[in-house]
């Protein structure tokens, strides 16, 4: 069985963990983050129908100049991007370019983990209707935690909460609709605490071997720059107390902020709540709404050159496509 496979999980659930494990395994490629589809498949109809060789090869090139595709090693090749192309539309650019990169780590079978994807399920399934989809959720407080620490993302813990809800909902949408026998879900404390009992159950549900390489997947030499603490974390063994830093790292306050916020998809994933009917006032609401998180996400984004440098690479294509379509759509 070689039908590719897609990771789903919010920011900071062990994400980019659970592809290092499976993408060790002797027949699985994952690469870096692609953001395929939340990049570039709203834009689709600037580069006008794919079925054109001029509209495919410029939307080829566009995704191997892309910030994120720097980071991939090996890194992917034009022109054998082109020779795996087998259907002319997005989907198949997106496999011919996951096979050309797949070619030249010489493995059979494909894996993609962008946290941003799940947003665009619908197109996935209707792209890669026989795909297996693996699905990691971690307690939202630490995955929060680590979230607003990181160089992207919100900066205060209740939008940080209305995010992890929001991707949670979503998910529970693509759970109605994807088939039982392709989605596997775990929570990313089960992994820490049985790593090689789940790991064996991700392998049968794939249809491969068990492979001890894949609980060895610390030892690759192959870099992860989401960031610093990331990639050194990706670096080492599991460390089964990489769990509830939220008891020390967040303040009463905050944890009766996010419960407030997420407390019913807290316990829903069985994760105990400890602040007894949690809520936030209107004024707490609108006041981290529009004064206190947009001055936090600005000083923060003023540190972030590497986040500021990104978007000024996806700014200019995106200008180069709106032209390019204005100036030919007259």
């Amino acid at each position: 069985m070689n039908s590719p496979i897609f990771i789903f999980g919010s920011a900071r659930s062990g994400t980019s963990l659970l592809s290092r494990i499976v993408g060790s395994h002797p027949n699985i490629g994952i690469p870096f983050e692609s953001h395929l589809y939340n990049r570039f498949y709203p834009w689709l109809k600037y580069y006008g129908d794919l079925e054109l060789e001029k509209n495919r090869n410029r939307l080829i090139n566009d995704i191997l100049q892309t910030d994120v595709m720097t980071y991939w090693e090996p890194k992917p090749d034009y022109d054998e991007i082109i020779k795996m192309l087998e259907i002319n539309n997005f989907h198949g650019i997106v496999d011919a370019v996951m096979k050309a990169w797949l070619k030249k780590c010489h493995k059979k079978r494909w894996g993609e983990k962008t946290p941003w994807h799940l947003y665009f399920w619908k197109e996935i399934l209707e792209g890669f209707p026989d795909a297996k989809f693996l699905s990691i959720v971690r307690d939202g407080r630490d995955s929060s935690l680590s979230w607003r620490q990181a160089r992207f993302g919100p900066k205060h813990i209740y939008p940080l909460a209305k995010r992890w809800k929001h991707f949670l909902n979503e998910f529970s949408e693509f759970k109605k609709v994807v088939k039982k026998e392709n989605l596997y879900e775990l929570r990313y404390e089960d992994l820490l605490e049985s790593p090689e009992k789940i790991t064996r159950e991700i392998t049968d549900f794939l249809g491969e071997d068990y492979s001890e390489a894949m609980l060895s997947f610390h030892k690759t030499t192959t870099a992860y720059p989401t960031d610093k603490n990331n990639d050194k974390n990706l670096t080492r063994p599991l460390m089964q107390t990489n769990k509830e830093k939220w008891r020390k790292g967040l303040t009463k306050k905050e944890l009766r902020m996010f419960e407030a916020g997420a407390g019913e998809e807290l316990e829903s994933y069985g994760y105990p709540l400890v602040v007894p009917d949690a809520q936030v006032s209107t004024f707490e609401e609108y006041f981290i709404t529009f004064i206190l998180h947009p001055m936090l996400r600005i000083k923060s984004m003023a540190k972030n050159f590497q986040g500021l440098r990104d978007g000024l690479v996806q700014l200019f294509v995106y200008l180069r496509l709106r032209f390019h379509y204005l100036f030919n759509s007259r």
